[in-house]
């Protein structure tokens, strides 16, 4: 696989605040990436930078072929944003805001009129697509919102804590759409939670954060494997044993 993003020496200092600690890894191409770590372990300042929207102290980042010091609008770009608080307006309708968004992306009128109806199906909302944001379940509103990221077709996503608050059907939908996105279409996601199950369930590799520094990166059988974890140990206690909690 090619790396779709190249994260070298990467540091964030506010002060006397180390936020990012020299973190260096890649991401593959179609690779379902997890970024776990708890409150202020440097997860929101290192998406941060790779979405351009920070500068690095020190070190930098390839992200889809873009330096995000020296090319900044060229990296966020190629990356589509869902956070766990989607931005969408709840008095228009999940096409007109899909519709809304893509005229903003500067798509040509007859290009997004089909891609608002691609993406519609796409999440499973094309019989919802006249339904207010306002009356939405928070599924249905995450749904639209991952198609909302997908409006410019990035190469590369970024879903902070996609599922949180969803019920488990709707958190079964999007578990299903996150991985038919990497398998089928080759996106690469990062993908950053506290609901560790989730992240067992879908990451190909995870990198673990603490203070600052990465101290973990693997598949979850490789990190299972690093700490000596018993069989039958969940994955969350694996977890708590590399922040050094048990």
């Amino acid at each position: 696989m090619s790396t779709a993003i190249e994260i070298n020496g990467l540091t964030k200092v506010y002060g006397e605040l180390t936020a990012v600690d020299h973190v260096s890894y890649n991401i593959q191409e179609g690779e379902i990436f997890g970024l776990l770590g708890p409150n202020g372990c440097g997860k929101t300042t290192t998406i941060l930078m790779l979405l351009g929207l920070i500068i690095p102290t020190e070190g930098t980042a390839i992200v889809n072929g873009a330096d995000i010091v020296k090319d900044p609008i060229g990296a966020r770009r190629s990356v589509g944003l869902l956070t766990d608080n989607v931005g969408l307006y709840e008095n228009l309708t999940a096409k007109q805001n899909l519709a809304f968004f893509a005229e903003l992306s500067d798509l040509k009128a007859t290009e997004a009129s089909a891609r608002v109806d691609k993406l519609l199906a796409l999440v499973g909302l094309s019989e919802k697509q006249n339904v207010k944001v306002s009356t939405m379940s928070r599924g249905m509103r995450q749904r639209l919102g991952v198609a909302q990221s997908l409006v410019r077709d990035p190469k590369i996503m970024v879903l902070d804590e996609p599922t949180l608050g969803i019920d488990p059907e709707g958190t079964k939908e999007l578990r299903g759409i996150i991985k038919m996105l990497s398998r089928e279409q080759g996106k690469t996601i990062i993908f950053t939670s506290h609901l560790l199950n989730e992240v067992n369930r879908l990451c190909d590799r995870v990198a673990i954060m603490k203070t600052g520094k990465v101290i973990a990166i693997g598949t979850i059988p490789e990190l299972r494997k690093q700490i000596n974890a018993a069989e039958g140990d969940e994955f969350e206690e694996v977890f708590l044993r590399y922040q050094g909690v048990v």
